[in-house]
């Protein structure tokens, strides 16, 4: 697990670390396991750093739980590896939601993000500096790119007919639509839809255009 900025972000994809999941839990046979155990059936140090990420990660994405050296396997992780297609699919999206970097890219981009947008968003989101920002946005897009499939948006609410009380109107109200009032910027392929009374939002909205801006104007010095 690495630590970037304010978000807790996997070292691997999900369906990597189920299939390293899956590998020792047939090999062991049990459902808790031996942490060194663990390490011995995938051929690694139980001490080495890689390891540490694979566990670390397995945990982020809700299979195991831990504890003094053992290795739980959860129900969640049960049905990620032997449940019906339907079942594994809505276990990988549960498992997903578990990482809150992932699901705020996709409220602001969607599935078709760019490295660049990543990149930025680090910046502003994250509170990472621009050299950071450079070295987690290719491990972030690529893993976004495996897992986008199980990003399940989060709703709004859906417009609703409410009777009126006591004011002798005989017509439903509708309530508005809250997706009106967010303010929405395109710059080219980037896209910002922002509360108008956020003012840290707004902040965090011109700090992106003016990193834009200044790239733009670098890229045609050179």
């Amino acid at each position: 697990m690495t630590r970037i900025g304010v978000y807790d972000f996997p070292t691997f994809d999900l369906d990597s670390i189920l299939k390293k999941l899956q590998d020792a839990h047939r090999m062991i046979g049990l459902d808790e396991m031996d942490r060194g155990n663990i390490a011995l059936s995938l051929n690694m140090s139980p001490r080495g750093g890689g390891f540490a990420y694979i566990i670390s990660d397995m945990e982020k994405y809700g299979l195991i739980e831990t504890s003094r050296g053992t290795v739980r396997i959860t129900d969640l992780g049960k049905v990620m590896m032997y449940g019906t297609p339907i079942e594994k699919e809505e276990a990988k999206k549960r498992a997903i939601s578990r990482i809150n970097l992932l699901s705020e890219i996709f409220a602001q981009f969607g599935a078709n993000v760019t490295e660049e947008q990543i990149r930025a968003f680090l910046r502003q989101k994250a509170n990472v500096d621009v050299v950071k920002a450079q070295k987690y946005a290719e491990n972030v897009y690529k893993i976004y790119k495996k897992v986008a499939i199980y990003i399940t948006p989060a709703k709004l609410p859906e417009q609703v007919n409410i009777e009126p009380a006591d004011t002798g109107r005989s017509e439903p109200v509708v309530a508005p639509d809250i997706r009106s009032q967010f303010l929405k910027i395109q710059f080219g392929d980037v896209y910002i839809q922002i509360p108008p009374d956020d003012l840290k939002a707004i902040s965090m909205a011109k700090d992106a255009l003016e990193f834009m801006e200044n790239k733009i104007k670098n890229e045609k010095k050179s």
